[in-house]
Formats: C-alpha cells, sequence, structure tokens
C-alpha cells in the first residue's frame, strides 16, 4: 500500500527537479532484462508530452520466456512518467561537447505482461498461469548524449500488482535512442 502511495508522490512531483531543459528523446530501440518482462524482451519505446522538467514515456517489447513446465511469448508494455534529477541547470536543450552528458531521471508509472497461457495446453495439462499481470514501475534511468545518439541505461522495481510466479520484481533496460 505504502508503495503505491510513493508512485503517486513522485508522479504529482514534478516541480520539485532542478534542471529546466533536458535533450528530448524521439524514440529508441533497447532490451530489457527481467524488469517487466519475465524473462527479457526487445523493447522499443517513445517520449511526448513534453513539461519543462519531465516527459511520458510509452514502450512496448516483445521476449520469449521458459520454465521447466511452462512457455510461451510475452508481450510487454508500460508507460512511465520521467523527471529530471541533474542538479544543474543550463539555458538550452542542445548538448554542448563535453559539457551535460549525462542526464538522470527517475520514472514511475504503470506497465504489464502478458503470456499465451495456453501454449502448453496441446501436450500437458492447461497450465493457470495469468493472462495479463499488471506491475506498478519505479526507478531510474541515465542518459548518456553524444552528437547523434542516447545512450540509455534503465534500473527499474516492478513489483507484481496481482500474483504471479514467473513475474520479475527488478529489472536493467539498456537502449539507443535518436532526438
Amino acid at each position: 500500500m505504502f508503495v503505491r502511495y510513493l508512485l503517486i508522490l513522485f508522479l504529482c512531483g514534478q516541480y520539485a527537479t532542478a534542471q529546466p531543459y533536458y535533450t528530448r528523446v524521439r524514440g529508441a530501440f533497447g532490451a530489457d532484462a527481467f524488469g517487466l518482462a519475465p524473462r527479457g524482451a526487445i523493447a522499443a519505446e517513445a517520449a511526448f508530452g513534453y513539461l519543462k522538467k519531465s516527459f511520458w514515456d510509452v514502450q512496448g517489447g516483445l521476449g520469449f520466456m521458459t520454465r521447466n513446465d511452462f512457455r510461451s511469448p510475452t508481450l510487454s508494455a508500460a508507460l512511465t512518467h520521467c523527471l529530471i534529477l541533474n542538479p544543474y541547470k543550463r539555458k538550452s536543450c542542445i548538448p554542448q561537447p563535453g559539457r551535460y552528458l549525462v542526464e538522470g531521471y527517475f520514472e514511475a508509472g504503470l506497465g504489464a505482461f502478458m503470456v499465451d497461457r495456453y501454449d502448453d495446453g496441446l501436450y500437458r495439462a492447461r497450465s493457470r498461469q495469468r493472462l495479463l499481470t499488471p506491475s506498478g514501475v519505479a526507478g531510474f534511468r541515465f542518459h548518456l548524449v553524444s552528437r547523434k545518439w542516447i545512450y540509455m541505461l534503465k534500473l527499474r522495481y516492478t513489483p507484481p500488482l496481482l500474483r504471479n510466479a514467473l513475474a520479475s520484481h527488478a529489472g536493467v533496460g539498456v537502449g539507443v535512442g535518436w532526438r
């Protein structure tokens, strides 16, 4: 219960950050290990809804998981709000060479993953896996900004909101984005 209220507090606290501008990301591709996807996924994301100190991000991923008694393709998705955390101020959104190369964000939102729960039903007894498992998302993301690309690292805590034995509670993601 405490984690849910903490997520709401961070989503509403966008005016408490210090850096007035950041490098805008149009889109990105990457890979996630654990986190929203039970084992891993190839992901694409797009940012939108830019405000002065924050933006919204939507992510979708496609993966595959295997266990002793269950195997299935997975689909994962997330909608997050990212707040800039860097303690410096600057006037331009375009990074200067050698300055402001790393941008840090706090990220919070909701996500889910979906599995094909009838995948093993043809050969064995039907699995009782949940079709859709929603999760909370809270974590940090770091952008290494170069002249052409934006390299991303995401560290996430993803507690499932409904009990599922397949769900991961934390994960990491890497990606490459463009402006």
